[in-house]
């Protein structure tokens, strides 16, 4: 950029002028509601700018803005650029002792008071933008000469439209397709944060877009910024001019009518597409040879397809779409916000379908595809090689069929002996299991009926000798159950006790007693054994042995039964009077006998 020796120079303060009267402060609200998209916020009066927070501007009110002498806090280093009436010049700033960029008019200009009032309008606008891609304003003044400046922050880097010139002469570059993606995301969210406010910025280009050397991405610019807010004609937006500029190739179709009529937020979207095109094409959307030529096709919509443009670069179609969605002619066919432009590219990073492509089932499943890569890949070929085994073992699966049908049909020959042979044994361990039972080894009798009923269990007489131990360990409602369809004394039995298992104490003789009059007197012995197996209370438990041994002996008149404990090793002692039992306790370890 160019240098000039000459650093900013004082300015005679311009011939002073009437004070124009104060206009009335608008409504704080936001009317003519229909521009704004559903998902555009607008919060509360702290968010949003209006119009009397920019016009302050005014003659009348710039005593607030005089800072004597600038040159007493800057020292002018060189000048950064020029364009217009305005130029951009690095400076020392003596207070925080950093270098700023500060914007003022350019010496050979005379600014009027219109032209100061914009440039203020500017200044205080783009200071009320805070966000991380909106360059920020540090400071606002006037001189002692009445010549306004602003300083802002001082960046370094190169602007998009320099980044894209130098990939459009195929020279290399760092910039890929991803990242340009990633600076236009943040470019869209500083427009969407600006829409937020009320603000549409009107010249979006890839010079007026920063790239840093850390990846830092500001939005430069905002001179022909409007501030809508609509106090009381729908048709109003608040700028210190009623004409709208651009740049053509970039400007929308109703920018070309140079009024603030038409224009609203999908002016900025149709901008935004036309960055995007350039970032895909590396040419600007609409070119022409003379500025009328191409505000003609800029109007009649004469934007060439993108893959068209620059057919090398291999665009895909949900950018091309979001592109031709974005600079459609009619704004109502645009994004309706920024933010479901920003949708729609997040949509495509994460490698699903995008809604300007109109999508159907097959892009949504093609999209599935691209994004399980690996897993379809795997799966396809897991499918081949399955597909080339099975066919090479059809011919050899039908010559051994007839083999394994030998072997299944000796398998089952084999099966029905072992089956037959089962059957045949049955009966013998159903004996083993009387005689075991007699001896009083309840255990090993419970062991042979087991086997027996495994061998053969269409043995009825089994599952009735099943159904009594059951009984004699008190899980009625599970011999119940076995019982149900055998109407018999033990299924009356088992019904009677079989939600209250297992019975208390104090309810052993009368079990007893149900044991005698439902045939299970023989069952009483493995009864007790169970009984004494299971951890007890001596205090209820040994009287109620006692009652029971009373309801087994009603021809003894006198009874006398006492117990005391031994030892906690030899477990019980209980003295009868007519003869010395024999007593296990599980938990003691050991019998222990007692004498008369």
């Amino acid at each position: 950029m160019d240098q000039p020796d000459d650093p900013p120079k004082k300015r005679k303060a311009p011939k002073k002028r009437k004070a124009p009267k104060k206009r009335k402060a608008p409504k704080r609200e936001i009317s003519n509601a229909n521009l704004f998209a559903d998902d555009i916020v607008f919060s509360d009066t702290e968010k949003i700018l209006f119009s009397e927070d920019l016009h302050q501007s005014s003659l009348a009110d710039r005593e607030v803005l005089m800072d004597g002498k600038p040159e007493d806090r800057y020292t002018p280093c060189k000048k950064l650029n020029e364009g217009g009436m305005k130029a951009i010049w690095e400076v020392d700033d003596h207070r925080t002792a950093r270098k700023v960029a500060m914007a003022l008019f350019q010496d050979s200009k005379i600014a009027s008071a219109k032209e100061i009032e914009a440039f203020l309008y500017e200044a205080r606008l783009t200071a009320n933008l805070q966000h991380p891609n909106i360059i920020p304003v540090y400071d606002i003044a006037i001189d002692e000469n009445g010549n306004p400046y602003f300083t802002m922050k001082a960046l370094k880097g190169e602007t998009l439209g320099e980044i894209l010139s130098k990939l459009r002469s195929n020279q290399a570059s760092k910039y890929t397709r991803t990242r340009l993606l990633g600076i236009f995301l943040k470019v869209c969210n500083a427009i969407d944060y600006a829409h937020t406010k009320g603000v549409i910025h009107l010249d979006l280009k890839p010079s007026n877009i920063i790239v840093g050397e850390f990846g830092d991405v500001h939005v430069l610019d905002w001179g022909l910024a409007l501030l809508v807010t609509h106090p009381d004609d729908p048709t109003e937006k608040t700028k210190p001019r009623d004409i709208v500029g651009g740049t053509p190739g970039y400007m929308a179709p109703e920018q070309t009518k140079g009024t603030t009529n038409d224009v609203n937020f999908q002016t900025d979207v149709y901008m935004l597409g036309a960055i995007l095109y350039e970032i895909l094409t590396h040419h600007c959307p609409i070119e022409g040879k003379t500025t009328q030529e191409v505000l003609q096709k800029t109007v009649r919509g004469e934007v060439p397809d993108p893959a068209k443009r620059n057919p090398g670069q291999k665009i895909p179609v949900a950018l091309s779409a979001m592109v031709r969605k974005a600079m459609q002619t009619d704004p109502t066919e645009r994004y309706a916000t920024v933010s479901a432009l920003i949708r729609d590219l997040h949509q495509f990073q994460d490698g699903f379908a995008t809604r300007a492509e109109n999508p159907t089932f097959f892009t949504h499943l093609a999209r599935l595809v691209k994004r399980h890569k690996m897993a379809v890949g795997l799966l396809a070929a897991s499918t081949a090689i399955i597909a080339i085994v099975l066919v090479n073992s059809f011919g050899k699966i039908k010559q051994s069929e007839q083999v394994a049908l030998e072997a299944l049909a000796t398998l089952q020959e084999k099966n029905d002996y072992i089956a037959t042979t089962a059957k045949q044994v049955a009966p013998d361990y159903l004996n083993l299991m009387a005689r075991e039972e007699k001896a009083y080894a309840f255990a090993a009798a419970e062991q042979a009926l087991n086997t027996g009923l495994a061998f053969d269990p269409s043995i009825e007489d089994g599952w009735i000798q099943k159904s009594r131990i059951l009984l004699s360990q008190q899980k009625f409602n599970t011999a119940w159950g076995m019982l149900s369809d055998q109407p018999s004394s033990l299924l009356r039995l088992a019904e009677r006790y079989k939600d209250a298992e297992p019975v208390s104490d104090p309810e052993i003789p009368q079990l007893v007693r149900d044991f005698q009059n439902h045939d299970m007197a023989d069952s009483i012995p493995r009864l007790f054994y169970h009984l004494n197996r299971t951890p007890f209370n001596p205090t209820p438990h040994f009287p109620a042995l006692a009652e029971s041994l009373k309801v087994l002996n009603p021809k003894i008149e006198i009874l006398h039964f006492s117990w005391k404990a031994v030892s906690e090793k030899d477990g019980k002692s209980i003295s009868v009077k007519t003869r010395t039992l024999m007593i296990f306790h599980p938990y003691a370890g050991s019998t222990s006998t007692a004498s008369t």
